[in-house]
């Protein structure tokens, strides 16, 4: 299955091509629990990504890594004037590399790995031009579903929209989620596994 990776992967996996490593294998399939790749969202509203990779070779360069890592977040920091993107580890052992980044808000997210990462109301969303004419379905009864003006009706619901392939930690449990979707069993984490070009809808409260 052809793989979706955020700017961060991209970044990760470019570095050590760079330094002579060939033969990546992903820890986890698209969707699966098992996966440890995570963005989990807090309640402050910032992000906390860990990516987790796994490479048939050990000859890296653990240093080269964590520099590229970080110049490419100190270069996101310049160019939007803040401090919003932190690069807390880098780490290889035994050939498997962590990275952990926080943002400080989604939007941060969005803007570095040129992703669609959209956290907010249904008339927010609509607001900012996503369409809303989707059919969701009940997380605990798939036969159940809702469509945009029932989107609405949901007390305190919130919208994420995304086109994300990593694990979502959600701040809140999903209620209803869109074709492609699907949720752990306590519905506090989700996984999109459709097309790359689509987006995976997810209301939660």
């Amino acid at each position: 299955m052809k793989s979706s990776y955020t700017k961060i992967q991209k970044l990760t996996i470019g570095a050590l091509l760079l330094i002579g490593i060939m033969g990546i294998v992903s820890c986890g399939k698209e969707g699966e629990e098992g996966n440890p790749s995570t963005l989990t969202m807090e309640k402050d509203g910032s992000l906390r990504a860990e990516i987790v990779e796994n490479f048939e070779k050990e000859y890296y360069d653990a240093g080269e890594l964590q520099q590229s890592v970080l110049e490419q977040a100190a270069s996101y920091n310049r160019n939007a004037g803040s401090g919003n993107v932190t690069v807390e580890k880098v780490e290889m052992d035994e050939g498997r590399i962590t990275v952990k980044m926080t943002y400080a808000g989604i939007q941060d997210y969005a803007a570095f790995n040129h992703a669609v990462f959209f956290v907010g109301t249904p008339k927010e969303a609509e607001e900012a031009g996503y369409n809303l004419n989707v059919v969701l379905s009940n997380v605990k009864d798939s036969q159940e579903t809702v469509g945009k003006s029932d989107i609405f009706a949901i007390d305190g619901g919130k919208l994420l929209i995304t086109n994300v392939k990593e694990g979502i930690a959600i701040n809140g449990k999903a209620l209803y989620v869109s074709e492609s979707v699907t949720a752990s069993s306590n519905a506090r984490k989700i996984w999109y596994t459709g097309d790359e070009k689509g987006l995976a809808y997810v209301v939660y409260k």
